[in-house]
């Protein structure tokens, strides 16, 4: 299959015109205009934007299902999968609140189960372990009274029950211990810093650890002083890969320009952190154990606070762009960046010759218009 007449985001994100040719669902050559013609058929792009698939690294549900309290795990992600894959997304990693760690344990096992077949939407990209090894102080919409101390132990035995498909687990790096798990975990999968009152120098020292990504940054975490810029300015020094739930809500756009200025297009991730209520409009759902009220384009927990956003990774995308960002680092961000930061980026996140061919078609103003 050859698509061609088409503006292709080329590896370096770069827009040129230019041909693609897939066969058996591989990208196997990115062509001149016009080069070849493909006996098993051409799909003419009008002149429209070919782009790579988005990948959203840090979602807890959509479309009524939430990742965490569903004991349908396999229905969940399959519902999750085909409605992701109608906004665009290629690949996602669903996950996991705070829980009883026994429930924990019981959700890897069920997301090994389902992850076996392969799903008829986007596909999974491993698993996010946002809880248990949190600070109370910034617990969010975690339940603070399933946070434990950082165990390496424990994350190896949900590793093992997941199947090995944590992708990537978090850690609030002040907390007794977690500097040394910090050091093992980095040997198991990704670690990142999350729901965390850690100082710039704690920070300093996780990253050295083995920090490599920072959760929703500046959401959980201490705010930048002057005096005390806590560990959002470490994170945003470092090479650290930052993950903004750029929904208008969680993040001011003043401040979403200027974490793309301080961490550059290569380590922005635009993530959704979206929840059950995403598609669905104004009412009440589940986020884990918890109850969520959504009203409009915001998610709170009765006492008040965010819980999660309700806007999926394709409109955050869109409105990245309404806030600043140029479009091609704000595609970037929504692709690239989230797979190498996952490390599937072999296998999607860019138009690149051996990867599996999941594109969307974007308009001259890279509005979204489809799957393709």
């Amino acid at each position: 299959m050859l698509y061609k007449n088409g503006l292709v985001v080329m590896p370096d994100f770069t827009l040129e015109p230019a041909d693609v040719r897939v066969s058996k669902g591989r990208i196997m050559e990115i062509l001149p205009p016009g080069a070849v013609i493909d006996s098993e058929g051409e799909i003419d792009l009008g002149g429209r934007i070919l782009a790579p698939g988005l990948v959203d690294m840090h979602i807890h549900g959509c479309a009524g299902v939430d990742f965490s309290s569903e004991s349908d795990t396999a229905g969940c992600l399959d519902k999750m999968s085909r409605y992701l894959h109608s906004r665009g997304v290629a690949a996602f990693a669903p996950a996991a609140m705070t829980m009883p760690y026994d429930d924990l344990c019981a959700l890897m096992k069920r997301y090994a189960s389902a992850a076996i077949h392969p799903m008829k939407g986007a596909a999974l990209a491993g698993i996010y372990l946002e809880g248990p090894f949190l600070s109370a102080e910034k617990c969010a919409a975690q339940p603070p009274e399933y946070i434990i101390p950082p165990d390496a132990d424990r994350l190896r035995e949900l590793f093992r029950l997941s199947g090995e498909n944590i992708r990537i687990a978090c850690v609030a790096p002040e907390t007794e211990g977690a500097v040394e798990f910090i050091r093992k975990a980095a040997g198991i999968c990704r670690v990142s810093a999350a729901h965390t009152a850690a100082d710039y120098e704690t920070g300093l020292t996780a990253i050295e650890a083995g920090i490599s990504n920072a959760t929703h940054l500046f959401n959980a975490m201490n705010d930048i002083t002057r005096r005390a810029p806590g560990i959002a300015a470490a994170l945003l020094e470092s090479g650290c890969f930052c993950e903004l739930i750029c929904d208008g809500v969680h993040i001011h756009p003043s401040v979403v320009r200027l974490t793309y200025r301080l961490a550059g297009p290569e380590r922005l991730c635009i993530v959704s952190d979206a929840m059950a209520a995403t598609g669905l409009g104004n009412g009440v759902f589940s986020l884990g154990t918890q109850t969520v009220t959504v009203d409009g384009h915001q998610a709170r927990l009765a006492g008040g606070s965010l819980a999660g956003s309700v806007t999926d990774v394709c409109s955050a995308f869109q409105k990245a762009v309404e806030f600043g960002i140029p479009p091609l680092d704000a595609l970037r961000a929504v692709t690239l960046n989230p797979a190498r930061a996952l490390g599937i980026d072999g296998r999607l996140g860019s138009i690149e010759v051996g990867k599996f061919a999941r594109f969307i078609l974007l308009d001259r103003e890279f509005g979204f218009i489809g799957n393709i």
